[in-house]
């Protein structure tokens, strides 16, 4: 099973500066970061990339007032290990044994979502408490 809590509250994270900023038009205030990036928002994972190899990671505030909904998207690579690995040219090489690799972010973006522009390769609104990984 994939452990996705540093990606949630990285998200979280950043829907929180983006509201705390103001950054996004008619954000509000009030969404703080949680120490529990599950409290206060729904997340969904999903296989990302090429052959699957990244991860997205989507997290929804709750509703305002007028219907929109801030969403953090977090595109990223799981932690995994390299195995064995030869490199060199012609007349040398080069072996060297397996490594670990950390979390890898490729991609954090916070903007504001309403029912009517919701992007077709993503859900309609996550609420409050929804982890979905796939």
């Amino acid at each position: 099973m994939i452990n996705t809590t540093w990606h949630k509250r990285a998200a979280t994270r950043a829907l929180a500066a983006t509201v705390s900023a103001g950054i996004l038009i008619g954000a509000g205030v009030g969404y703080a970061a949680r120490s529990d990036a599950s409290t206060g928002v729904g997340c969904e994972t999903i296989r990302w990339g090429f052959l699957g190899s990244q991860l997205r990671t989507i997290c929804d505030t709750p509703r305002y007032p007028d219907g929109h909904w801030n969403r953090a998207r977090v595109v990223w690579t799981p932690a995994h290990y390299v195995p064995f690995t030869c490199s060199g040219g012609m007349y040398y090489s080069s072996c060297g044994g397996g490594y670990d690799v950390g979390d890898q972010l490729q991609a954090k973006e916070t903007y504001p979502v309403n029912d009517s522009n919701v992007l077709p390769d993503e859900p309609g609104w996550l609420p409050t408490g929804t982890d979905v990984i796939r």
